[in-house]
């Protein structure tokens, strides 16, 4: 059945809280008389501002009336005194001179807030001064009339060009002074439309508030008797909790005890009774801290408050679990974990849960014990690395002592080899000098044991620092070094990248792999190609060459120390160097494989993390 909009609503506002509600059924007669209030204050701040707008344009047409009057009088004095040269007639001109400024002042005072009017005041002024100008140049020239009538003549006309120009000037005040006037007035029309819209939204707001109000007034009436109803609900809602929250710490296998809003016992359930050794009647009404041996030491340092409960300091604390002991009826102690949280019945409740961690305590004894002997067998291990640590750097000193001295008398042998070759040249039968240079060969096969031995002790226990590098610049460097055979091709893919490694090791790696395809192919004209494949964390590089190939039934023992698939007669080789390589590879999180058939070539692949670590 399809709801509608006002049972949606309605149920939204069954799911409120009740204090919500309450807030809100009083909040909508308080926003009618907020919002009537607000209308009324904007209304009046409106209209006073209209008000004293109008009064500004009233005065302005005022003043400019007056202003306007005295010039029009000032002009007809002097005209006056021209004709007459009576001085009676220039009093107009006398107050104009006295009052013509403060007008002006007014003038500008009124319209200095109003734009674009005060050009208009400026202008005034200048033809306000302009005419008190002429009329002081006719009043002179009137007073130096002489008696001579050639004389008289030249000041008539002066006199009368200067009344000339000073009805010109008084016609443009009287335009300028008419302009402003209907600029104010039209201001003004416009002012009193405006206050009248003002009234009018006004007295609709004042009339709606007066609605909303009375519609509230009923609302909040029926909104009243709903959660009157639904209060009652609670309460019988509220005993069935009380009367379940009672069953269920009746028979939960923790010791629950509930306090009064006072912090007394309430109620002390069976399992707290064995708990403690007290049954409900002589705990009820009494406080928690004859129960607790912290609280105990609390109440006895109490100096200031004699009334305060344990629940209103430590050790007792709301919201948390905390470990201290118990102290049973027989005086004993145990210790327990405790858990109080408020729960909220017809009024404000403390529910504490406790929780007998005897057994929990001798197993933490035990774990304690069990941690100790680790954190001995640790210190023991540590101990015993640093000692491997001494050994090691005490074997590498060996191994490097050791090395120097074999391939001192190494050396020697073939020099004197040499030596004797050179002194019995000519005397030595072909037999005899093979057999001096396959000497001189198991002497530098032995230098070359004796150095792969070294180098392959070393791997994992040399640090080597990271450094950013190109795959491509670093090959070409290597080949470059290892000098193939001009007929000898050497193919480097494309796509190699670019990225911060232990370069050190990554070109060991290299350099073995290729210098092992160029030195065990079985021709002068083979061809290596480099390449690599992304996986999600490593780059796959494979060195794959087209040389006789490697029998499958002996790919693990290509990796094998001192183990090589030819006569060391037939091709020097000390067996170490894909050893290194499979150490350095596997050292450094990766691992290495070998894909050959017999007579079609190998393919070394190796894996090689992107993003390299610093490992000691």
């Amino acid at each position: 059945m399809k709801r509608t909009p006002f049972k949606t609503l309605w149920a939204g506002w069954s799911q409120l809280p009740i204090r919500h509600r309450g807030a809100i059924v009083i909040a909508i007669p308080a926003l009618c008389l907020g919002v009537t209030l607000t209308a009324w204050s904007w209304s009046r701040d409106a209209l006073a501002t209209v008000r004293q707008e109008i009064d500004s344009a009233d005065e302005v047409i005022r003043e400019s009336n007056k202003l306007l009057i005295e010039q029009i009088n000032a002009e007809t004095g002097v005209r006056g005194y021209a004709f007459t040269r009576d001085r009676t007639f220039l009093e107009p001109y006398r107050q104009s001179l006295a009052n013509y400024q403060p007008a002006l002042m007014r003038l500008l005072r009124l319209q200095q807030k109003k734009p674009g009017r005060l050009e208009k005041v400026n202008t005034i002024q200048q033809l306000v001064q302009r005419n008190l100008n002429i009329s002081q140049q006719v009043i002179t020239a009137v007073d130096a009339q002489p008696v001579s009538k050639a004389a008289s003549n030249t000041t008539v006309f002066s006199k009368k060009r200067l009344l000339y120009q000073g009805k010109a000037n008084m016609d443009a005040l009287r335009v300028s002074v008419g302009a402003m006037q209907r600029s104010e007035q039209t201001h003004k029309d416009a002012l009193l439309k405006q206050r009248d819209t003002v009234q009018e939204a006004t007295s609709a707001a004042i009339w709606l508030t007066a609605i909303i109000s009375g519609l509230g007034f009923f609302a909040a009436i029926y909104l009243f008797r709903q959660l009157d109803r639904e209060l009652r609900d609670r309460e019988a809602h509220l005993l069935e909790s009380r009367s379940l929250l009672t069953a269920i710490v009746s028979n939960v296998v923790d010791g629950v005890i509930i306090l009064d809003e006072a912090s007394h016992i309430e109620t002390f359930n069976p399992t707290a009774c064995e708990m403690f050794g007290y049954q409900p009647s002589e705990v009820i009404g009494r406080e928690i801290e004859q129960l607790l041996v912290e609280a105990q030491s609390l109440t006895r340092n109490r100096q200031t408050n004699a009334k305060q409960s344990v629940m209103d300091s430590p050790p007792v604390q709301t919201g948390r679990a905390w470990l201290t002991s118990g102290i049973r009826k027989d005086g004993t102690t145990f210790p327990l974990a405790i858990s109080v949280s408020q729960v909220q019945l017809d009024d404000r409740r403390l529910l504490a849960i406790i929780r007998d961690m005897t057994d929990v305590q001798a197993t933490q004894e035990k774990l304690q014990s069990r941690a100790d002997a680790l954190t001995q067998l640790t210190t023991m291990f540590a101990q015993t690395n640093i000692t491997l640590g001494d050994r090691n750097r005490e074997l590498e000193q060996f191994a490097y002592v050791a090395s120097h001295d074999l391939k001192a008398p190494l050396r020697a042998i073939a020099n004197l080899s040499e030596w004797i070759e050179e002194d019995l040249q000519g005397q030595l039968a072909p037999e005899n000098q093979r057999q001096m240079t396959l000497l001189r060969g198991r002497v530098h096969r032995m230098e070359a044991l004796i150095n792969g031995l070294l180098e392959y002790s070393r791997v994992g226990r040399t640090k080597a620092p990271l450094e950013h590098i190109s795959v491509k610049v670093l090959l070409e460097e290597i080949i470059d070094s290892l000098a193939p055979p001009a007929t000898f091709t050497i193919a480097i893919a494309p796509n190699l990248p670019t990225f911060t490694t232990k370069v050190l090791l990554l070109r060991q790696v290299f350099t073995n792999l290729i210098s092992n395809a160029i030195k065990h192919h079985d021709r002068p004209n083979g061809h290596i190609t480099i390449s690599v494949q992304e996986l999600d964390e490593f780059y796959e590089f494979s060195v794959a060459d087209d040389g006789p190939g490697i029998d499958p039934n002996y790919h693990s023992k290509v990796f094998v120390i001192f183990q090589t698939l030819e006569a060391r007669d037939t091709k020097e080789s000390t067996g170490i160097g894909l050893a290194i390589v499979k150490r350095i590879v596997e050292a450094e999180g990766g691992s290495i494989r070998i894909d050959s058939q017999e007579g079609s070539g190998a393919t070394f692949r190796f894996t090689w993390l992107k993003q390299a670590y610093q490992h000691g």
